[in-house]
């Protein structure tokens, strides 16, 4: 009898390890095959990787990248691993390699490694971003079979912006302060120039010209005791980021016909002179007819 349980038992057991065997086999060409529709099912995939694997991804599947045209672009992928592993970039539309581990292995120069090894950091940099790196990005571990996930990048078109502007009016000996603020702007620019028609002016210290930031966040532009000299177009350019103009306006004590409000003598020197018969007939003639008819 107990002959008997025990090759029961030992068939049994031999059944599940082939059928596990099987069933390992058929899952790792379900991946081989899920890896070759990547493309087609790109919003599905997921990181897979599980504490029983060599390596686990610490940045989120799908995280998305917005900087701005002429700026650094940063790809995060960080990467906890638990033997050596080689960490690669490709660009998914193309599916160009363009680096492997430290090495960059594309032509284009702009694209390089940033590794932190305390923080397990592989990011991809992309300098001087330009709007045709917009896309999915994979980062990939040499793992058996490879472990993926995807960043997204989008570019975005910074602008500047002065406050005052189109035009800008101010009386003679008043100061001029004009204020640039960046719109859509993921970095900090190198430097903002100012430009009093087509003369660079951001150091004319004796001319009363000041250019100030206010945290990196807007710069502003100050003229004490603005005079004609200081009338014309300003314009603000910042690096990496779409320049803006106004044009200041300098009064000697009068002001702009913008700013005026019509006065009553100011509406009847605009009248014809058809016009201003029918106001005095309508005035002298009419309504007294009318104010004798009825009262």
């Amino acid at each position: 009898m107990w002959l008997r349980r025990f090759l029961l038992i030992a068939a049994m057991t031999l059944f599940e390890v082939s059928s596990g065997y099987f069933l390992d086999k058929e899952i790792h060409g379900l991946m081989r095959h899920h890896r070759k529709d990547l493309t087609e099912h790109r919003g599905s995939y997921h990181n897979s990787l599980t504490s029983g694997h060599p390596g686990q991804f610490l940045t989120k599947n799908n995280t998305r990248v917005i900087s701005q045209r002429g700026g650094l672009a940063i790809l995060p992928c960080s990467v906890s691993l638990t033997t050596p592993a080689t960490i690669s970039w490709f660009r998914r539309k193309d599916f160009q390699l363009l680096t492997v581990g430290l090495l960059t292995y594309s032509s284009d120069d702009r694209f390089q490694v940033e590794h932190t090894r305390h923080q397990s950091n592989w990011a991809l940099r992309i300098k001087s971003a330009r709007k045709e790196d917009e896309g999915y990005y994979e980062c990939q571990i040499s793992t058996h079979p490879p472990q993926s996930i995807f960043v997204e990048l989008r570019i975005v078109e910074a602008v500047a912006e002065i406050i005052e502007a189109p035009d800008l009016h101010i009386n003679e000996g008043s100061t001029l302060r004009l204020e640039c603020k960046l719109k859509r702007a993921t970095e900090s620019p190198l430097y903002v120039f100012w430009y009093h028609d087509s003369r660079m002016v951001n150091y004319d210290y004796e001319d009363g010209v000041m250019v100030s930031s206010n945290r990196q966040k807007s710069s502003i532009l100050t003229v004490r005791n603005a005079t004609i000299r200081h009338e014309g177009n300003y314009t603000c350019a910042p690096a990496n980021a779409k320049q803006s103009s106004v044009y200041v306006h300098v009064l000697k004590g009068e002001k702009p016909a913008a700013m005026q409000h019509p006065t009553k003598s100011a509406n009847d020197a605009n009248l014809s002179p058809h016009d201003r018969f029918f106001t005095v007939y309508l005035c002298g003639v009419l309504f007294p007819i009318i104010k004798y008819i009825l009262f």
